[in-house]
């Protein structure tokens, strides 16, 4: 691949990206969530939306596909990503000084195609 096909591809799935995140947010505020933070970044890595949903605190990864290429959104999220968000979570939750709170673990899947988008929430996804 050359070194302009790898920055086209890297921009595409930034963008992409971005696109879900934002329409993730639109999404959660919708339904009354407080969005918190958007990609709360640690030495441990980073979780893409951290928001309340009453009471509960919710930690959200966003995964957006535009084709089936790649398997659904949620199968990115493996052993190593979800290590990282808790990882993560842990340090936000020590930082915030936020122990002994409901926390819950989500996935948006995002599915974009040229028209549309659609929005599979996915919650409680492992602890």
């Amino acid at each position: 691949m050359k070194k302009e096909e790898i920055i086209k591809n890297s921009n595409y799935r930034k963008n992409l990206g971005n696109f879900g995140e934002t329409k993730a947010t639109k999404y959660l505020k919708q339904l009354g969530y407080k969005i918190l933070l958007k990609n709360f970044v640690s030495r441990q890595g980073e979780i893409d939306i951290i928001a309340k949903d009453k009471e509960e605190y919710v930690f959200i990864e966003v995964k957006s596909r535009s084709s089936g290429t790649y398997g659904k959104p949620v199968d990115a999220v493996n052993a190593e990503k979800i290590k990282h968000i808790l990882d993560v979570s842990r340090y936000f939750i020590y930082k915030n000084k936020i122990d002994n709170k409901l926390i819950r673990f989500d996935i948006i899947e995002v599915y974009i195609n040229k028209k549309n988008y659609f929005i599979n929430h996915i919650k409680n996804i492992f602890s």
